[in-house]
């Protein structure tokens, strides 16, 4: 192998399999921490110990793969003076985001490249980090949550995971992550070697909660697909650190973003300019950062929707007859906007908490009457499309609960929820012998604007992404 990473890392691993960099990747097997120790034991400046490092994991697998290069990597935190090592238990763990919490630590990244046995170039970076002030609960919940990730993490927090724990953060999100890719790519593009390989895009999707979000799986199947450099990760981000977490990851190079619940309208109030359709609809679920570190706030829900419909409906045809619409949030909004532009001549609106329900169809159009939630039953005979907007029967969720007994024949019955892809309304809907469309398609389609706009190629729904996504 041409290119060693001298390292068992995960994250470094994966972000050269992302660069599209061909490697293979060997333990060193140097004992890190009492190296670590002697050195700061010596006084050594906090700057060259992670480069002493780099350099021992470097030399040493070059010295037996002379004719490869040969990259070593490592990282140390620095704080008033201390460095922190890898937390060994949970209570180290909590002594340390505790003396980390309210103030700004340095993220030390040194990377070493060898050839036969001799060193070619090193590269330090610097990042600093201002964490939020925590409380002893919030440190304590944090160590539940993170402790198994923590035990790998030379900073102990995982950045890709909690970047809501920080209020500014100064540096590029690879130097955070324990390798300087872009900087290893120019080095080696200089060496006319790894012509190809490129420095990753990042994009991640904010939600809260986010593991039941199956859109990493979708555009990681499209960069696969089309051999574009990039990841798409999912990021659980609380309510109350949204706009600053957007704020953080943008800073550090993350070139975009899906938003679901509940950030779908704090996203276009952050947003610097704003699509046409996502002022429509008062809701973003799609952001994208340029060179500038502007963000365009757009909102792709409805067109997935309609799409999802179009080629999955069969005859179905929006001008066909009223919609009622179950539900009245940020979906919903991009569900009625959508329809109304499609052409749907009327649409029953319902909702638990009617005054919601009121003041969206008061703000969007007056071909919108509310109606109430109890009585939604009586309408099913009057409409052509049933839409479920909420997450009533989404796993771990109660189910919606409506007898579609009377509802007319030639009706289409959608529903938003994807996990499970059959929601007991479409089970119950299929049963009775009705056109049905799972809110999968939904999700795919709507996928597909924000992808072009951060990876450059409009990416094709095929049936083997149905497949997987559905799985």
């Amino acid at each position: 192998m041409d290119f060693i990473l001298a390292s068992q890392s995960k994250t470094r691993c994966c972000i050269l399999r992302n660069a599209a960099l061909p490697f293979c990747n060997i333990s060193p097997n140097i004992d890190e921490l009492n190296i670590m120790k002697s050195l700061v034991s010596e006084g050594t400046p906090h700057r060259d110990i992670p480069n002493v490092l780099a350099e021992f994991k470097a030399k040493k697998i070059s010295s037996k793969n002379i004719d490869s290069w040969v990259l070593g990597c490592d990282q140390i935190l620095s704080l008033d003076g201390e460095v922190f090592s890898k937390p060994d238990s949970k209570a180290q763990l909590s002594a340390n985001i505790s003396q980390m919490a309210g103030k700004t630590h340095q993220l030390i990244t040194a990377n070493v490249i060898y050839k036969g046995a001799k060193p070619m170039w090193r590269h330090t970076a610097v990042s600093n980090l201002t964490m939020h002030p925590m409380s002893p609960l919030e440190v304590q919940n944090f160590v539940t949550k993170f402790w198994l990730e923590a035990q790998n993490s030379s900073a102990g927090y995982c950045f890709e995971k909690t970047p809501h724990l920080f209020s500014k953060v100064k540096g590029n999100w690879f130097d955070i992550m324990g390798i300087s890719i872009s900087q290893i790519l120019n080095f080696l593009h200089q060496n006319n070697y790894a012509n190809i390989a490129t420095t990753p895009k990042i994009v991640a999707v904010l939600g809260s909660p986010i593991s039941h979000s199956r859109s990493p799986i979708m555009h990681r199947y499209w960069l696969q697909k089309n051999n574009i450099c990039g990841d798409y990760i999912a990021i659980d981000t609380p309510e109350k650190n949204f706009s600053n977490t957007v704020n953080v990851l943008a800073e550090v190079g993350v070139s975009g973003f899906n938003v679901t619940l509940p950030h779908k309208e704090a996203a276009l109030n952050l947003s610097h300019s704003k699509t046409k359709r996502a002022l429509e609809i008062g809701a973003a679920n799609t952001l994208i950062v340029d060179s500038s570190g502007n963000i365009l706030a757009d909102n792709t829900d409805g067109y997935g929707f309609i799409s999802n419909l179009e080629a999955n409906g069969g005859s179905w045809l929006p001008n066909a007859g009223p919609a009622l619409v179950i539900g009245a949030g940020g979906a919903a909004r991009a569900i009625l906007v959508s329809l109304l532009a499609a052409g749907t001549p009327q649409i029953y609106l319902t909702n638990r908490t009617k005054s919601r329900a009121q003041n969206l169809s008061v703000e969007l159009s007056d071909k919108i009457e509310v109606i109430d939630w109890d009585e939604k039953e009586e309408w099913l005979s009057r409409i052509s499309t049933l839409v479920n907007t909420t997450s009533l029967g989404m796993t771990g969720k109660p189910a919606l609960t409506i007898s579609l007994k009377t509802l007319n024949k030639k009706a289409l019955v959608t529903d938003l929820v994807y996990t499970p892809v059959k929601t007991p309304l479409l089970t119950q809907a299929e049963k009775l012998g009705f056109n049905t469309v799972s809110g999968v398609g939904m999700l795919l389609y709507q996928g597909v604007p924000g992808f072009h706009q951060w990876f450059g190629l409009p990416p094709k729904v095929d049936l083997e992404l149905v497949k997987l996504v559905s799985g």
